[in-house]
């Protein structure tokens, strides 16, 4: 008889928890004009916990690059809005619960990196909460569904 059956059948998480991130649509507000724009970029960081002011916008905090996600950069050439995303890592956990969201309207190339919206460009943010792992992983991972973002407001 194996010793090994007996653990098998335990609480014993296997395998990776699926990654935290987000996803849902990103809509353009009234009036948003994409003329001169060319890539549609969706970024999410860690909440600070302050109130965003849209008058002076805090788009990424002393963070390091690997403490947000950048995964959507895509040419508006080729976008219909409402427009679907995801945004995230595909496996891990995070010990952050709490993240906002950014997605804005660029006229830089796809492939150049940003972090945030030039001057002048349009944005939208919100924020959501991952759910908690659960027993034997610790921490936030999942992808939130239904992370609804609207670009309304333009960068100082």
């Amino acid at each position: 008889m194996s010793t090994v059956a007996p653990a098998l059948s335990g609480c014993i998480p296997f395998g990776d928890p699926e990654g935290p991130g987000a996803s849902g649509v990103v809509s353009l507000g009234d009036g948003v004009d994409t003329s001169g724009l060319t890539t549609l970029r969706v970024r999410a960081i860690p909440d600070s916990g302050e109130p965003f002011d849209k008058d002076a916008p805090q788009f990424t905090a002393a963070l390091a690059p690997e403490d947000g996600w950048l995964t959507v950069n895509e040419r508006l050439d080729d976008l219909t809005f409402p427009h679907p995303y995801e945004v995230g890592e595909a496996v891990g956990t995070t010990d952050k619960q709490r993240w906002r969201l950014f997605a804005w309207l660029s006229a830089a190339d796809v492939d150049v990196d940003s972090d945030a919206p030039s001057s002048g460009e349009p944005y939208g943010t919100i924020i959501f909460d991952v759910d908690e792992c659960g027993s034997g992983f610790g921490g936030y991972c999942t992808v939130t569904e239904g992370v609804n973002v609207t670009i309304d407001q333009v960068a100082p």
